[in-house]
């Protein structure tokens, strides 16, 4: 198992909107390993030999029904190490991604038209938009998107 001896490539999206609060990011509850029972950003492994651009398009469809020319505009926030001590193959197995993490900014239309996949079938079992500043405070957000949400509030000065 390539999972084992290997770091796999991973996307995130960071889908951003306006709130009545300020900047609102999307968050999922996730149903399975690794990150199971945190809330978590949208995403996905690369597959291999999918560019990575169409890897965008890939998850932003499965997993929250977005537009891929809604993508054209998602900036590249950068790219994070992510360390599980578990696995979507085996909960023995640890898991390191190289995560590449991407802001896209949505309107409030296309925030309220998403079609977010969900259920026991589905990489996360309920949707929520949180504040950005709520994000930093909220014990059940993994870490992972904390440092990311971090990054986002230092560049945009909030």
């Amino acid at each position: 198992m390539a999972c084992a001896a290997l770091p796999l490539v991973s996307i995130d999206l960071f889908l951003v909107s306006p709130g009545e609060a300020g900047p609102e990011l999307l968050l999922g509850w996730r149903n399975n390993r690794p990150a199971q029972g945190w809330w978590f950003t949208p995403g996905g492994r690369i597959r291999k030999n999918e560019p990575i651009g169409q890897a965008m398009e890939r998850v932003a469809i499965e997993e929250v029904g977005l537009a891929p020319e809604i993508l054209r505009e998602a900036r590249l926030l950068g790219a994070w190490d992510h360390f599980y001590p578990d696995s979507a193959f085996d909960p023995s197995v640890s898991t390191h991604y190289v995560n590449l993490a991407y802001l896209v900014q949505v309107s409030r239309d296309v925030a309220g038209s998403l079609a977010l996949a969900s259920g026991q079938a589905a990489q996360h079992s309920a949707w929520r938009w949180f504040s950005l500043q709520k994000v930093l405070d909220e014990p059940a957000v993994h870490e992972n998107v904390r440092g990311v949400v971090r990054r986002i509030l230092a560049s945009s000065g909030t």
